[in-house]
């Protein structure tokens, strides 16, 4: 019933969902006691015509538990047939429950952190494809269009409701695979048959019922955990945070045991057409990659691949590259429903048809699982020193979630997404904040082929507080920043972006109300435990009686096993400082 606890309810307790049509008691959203009542005596009143309005057919994991607490009442409280629950998911067609999980996307506020949804597996005698399988998201109710903004808000305020919803595997496939080019990942839990039928069931009864919605706690993942959790004995909702971020159930998840063995049985990556399209390019030798870059550049046609004397596996993996890149490049930004095939993809399908079927089958790998990275929060203690402002010893918290130097797997790579950073500095006996940053957001498409529709496009945003300069010690200023630009990813190691953008911010002694500029970086990850951001700046401060000042900065983070990691920080605007910190990730 997911009682809360509520002091001012008459009995202590409130249902989180605030549906009328969940309860069968007058008054059985603050009284459970009384639920329980008008629900054992509505299992027991005679069937109707209408099974379906049954309360055993509207409650079926009600009616199992019911059965369990109440023994002498077995034989009335059997299981009827139901057409509507028997249609929509019938548990004995169900082998198996998945959490699955959708990296982060910096395109929508509410995926920022990923998102997780439940996936009821078909059992595989059903003969039908996994695309078919049953899913139930939650999310919040949008009534109307608001703006990112708004919903950030009302989201984190709760200002919406959220619900339950069903819908196939193929739409969650499509929408973050096809459209929104993120990866999935699925965790198959390796349950027993009366526990995935209970799931299902309850799923069933809490189906399109309201609850109310918070961004950061009661938010997709720990509705998602609430059903997993109606299992005895299974507890998988972190609870050493105020918050829930998606990464950290699927990771809780991954550490779980049920009845003495692991509760994940099978991890299973389905790559989105971005991974995929990679993957195959980077497959190719120089020569196919040529090909490859000239037929998109429409320099020559794919029937002209066909008429050259190329190994067969060859042409086979240049035109199936190019299948993928077209399909990738189309305007993702069209309504749904309106994609219409290009005529270079008809082309390159037509000459892929006249070659024989098969050719190497390429799968796109990642380093680690979500599961497997490390915690999503970042502590870190260290001290500074610039000959101007001496030495200060730092204290840096990040409640979430990820810098361009740590994103791993569940994150966007060569991105930035930190909401509530802040950085205290201790000096003569004086704590300062250094900076806040209220919301600090880097999105850039990694761009590995380089081919139209695959540039790199990026963008920056920054809000919140921040010293001006980088000797100074009371020199904090509020301020709003915002860049657009286009990066490369070279090779696996190296990438390189550059931003135009500026900033406003209350008056300052260096930048008055703010400034203009133009950047520069370069990321090199020499391996998995090192890697380096160089920084460059040129800044016009929009105080007219001051110069343009040019910033510079070198980081380096070593990762120091799975939960800690070490840095070094290299700043100047003509003045130096440098940090060494130790952080911890928990």
């Amino acid at each position: 019933m997911h009682y809360e606890a509520e002091r001012g309810s008459p009995s202590g307790f409130r249902s989180a969902i605030h549906s009328p049509e969940f309860f069968l008691a007058e008054y059985g959203a603050v009284q459970p006691a009384a639920e329980l009542e008008a629900s054992l005596a509505a299992m027991l009143l005679p069937l109707t015509d209408n099974a379906d309005q049954h309360a055993k057919c509207r409650f079926p994991a009600r009616l199992i538990w019911l059965r369990q607490q109440f023994p002498d009442k077995r034989d009335q409280l059997a299981d009827i047939h139901c057409p509507e629950f028997a249609e929509w998911g019938d548990p004995a067609g169900i082998e198996s429950v998945s959490l699955v999980f959708a990296n982060g996307y910096l395109g929508n506020p509410a995926s920022y952190y990923g998102h997780t949804f439940l996936k009821f597996n078909q059992r595989k005698s059903a003969k039908k494809s996994r695309l078919l399988d049953l899913t139930v998201n939650y999310g919040a109710i949008l009534d109307g269009h608001d703006d990112p903004v708004s919903y950030i808000i009302k989201g984190v305020t709760g200002g919406y409701d959220g619900g339950f919803s069903p819908i196939e595997f193929y739409f969650h496939d499509t929408t973050y695979g096809e459209n929104e080019l993120r990866d999935l990942w699925e965790y198959r839990l390796d349950l027993p048959e009366a526990a995935t039928r209970l799931i299902v069931a309850h799923a069933w009864e809490v189906m399109k019922k309201r609850y109310v919605y918070y961004f950061f706690r009661h938010n997709c993942s720990f509705r998602a955990a609430e059903l997993l959790e109606i299992v005895d004995g299974l507890q998988v909702i972190p609870r050493n945070r105020p918050w829930l971020i998606p990464q950290a159930l699927v990771q809780e998840v991954a550490a779980s045991r049920f009845d003495g063995h692991p509760l994940v049985a099978e991890t299973i990556f389905h790559p989105s057409r971005q991974s995929r399209l990679y993957a195959k390019y980077e497959a190719l030798d120089g020569e196919a990659r040529q090909w490859v870059t000239r037929i998109a550049g429409k320099a020559l046609m794919p029937a002209d691949l066909t008429e050259q004397e190329l190994p067969l596996a060859q042409q086979q993996a240049v035109l199936d590259t190019l299948l993928d890149y077209y399909q990738f490049s189309l305007d993702r930004g069209k309504k749904e429903g309106s994609y219409k095939s290009s005529p270079e993809y008809t082309a390159a399908l037509a000459a892929r048809l006249q070659l024989p079927p098969g050719g190497s089958e390429v799968v796109p790998t990642r380093a680690t699982s979500p599961d497997q990275g490390r915690a999503p929060s970042w502590l870190q203690l260290g001290v500074s020193h610039s000959r101007v402002a001496g030495t200060a010893a730092l204290l840096r918290l990040r409640p979430a979630y990820y810098d361009i130097l740590d994103a791993g797997s569940a994150q966007v790579k060569n991105g930035t997404l930190s909401m509530g950073e802040l950085q205290l500095q201790l000096a003569d006996e004086q704590l300062r904040i250094r900076q806040f940053d209220l919301l600090a957001i880097n999105s850039m498409n990694p761009a590995v082929t380089g081919l139209r529709g695959d540039r790199g496009f990026g963008w920056k945003l920054k809000v919140g507080a921040e010293q001006e300069s980088v000797s100074c010690r009371a020199c904090l200023v509020a301020r709003a920043q915002g860049d657009v630009g286009i990066g490369r990813q070279f090779n696996s190691q190296l990438f390189a972006a550059v931003h135009v953008g500026g900033a406003l911010q209350q008056y300052g002694d260096v930048y008055g109300l703010g400034f203009v500029r133009a950047s520069g970086t370069v990321v090199f990850r020499p391996s998995a435990q090192l890697g380096f951001q160089l920084l460059h700046e040129e800044r016009m401060p929009l105080r007219p009686d001051r110069q343009i000042h040019r910033l510079n900065s070198l980081e380096g983070r070593l990762a120091m096993g799975h939960d800690a990691d070490l840095r070094l920080l290299w700043e100047s605007d003509g003045r130096s400082r440098l940090t060494v910190g130790l952080g911890l990730y928990w």
